[in-house]
């Protein structure tokens, strides 16, 4: 069982290896509920649960599975992650990481 702090650790290494160090700047991560409230750092993971990451202006969501272990959270964020910078207007094209 993971809880939101976890998963916010688990998440950084992935966005520093795709992201360039102006671009981890002007990140930012928080995990809210699919009606959008705030959780705290101590919330067990649910599958109501979405990680959104902010890149200068843009977002993406990306829904947490509780059942899913952190090497399975991080793969799959990397390239759910891969994929939006790619579409980005920051990164359009490039397939980083």
């Amino acid at each position: 069982m993971m809880i939101v702090e976890e998963i916010l650790l688990a998440a950084w290494p992935v966005l520093e290896a795709i992201l360039t160090p102006d671009e981890l700047e002007r990140t930012h991560l928080d995990v809210v509920t699919a009606k959008g409230e705030p959780v705290t750092s101590s919330t067990i993971v649910s599958e109501d649960l979405l990680l959104r990451v902010f890149v200068f202006d843009e977002k993406m969501g990306f829904w947490l599975y509780p059942p899913e272990s952190t090497d399975g959270f991080t793969a799959r964020l990397r390239s759910e992650f891969q994929d939006f910078v790619a579409e980005s207007g920051f990164g359009w094209g490039e397939l980083r990481g």
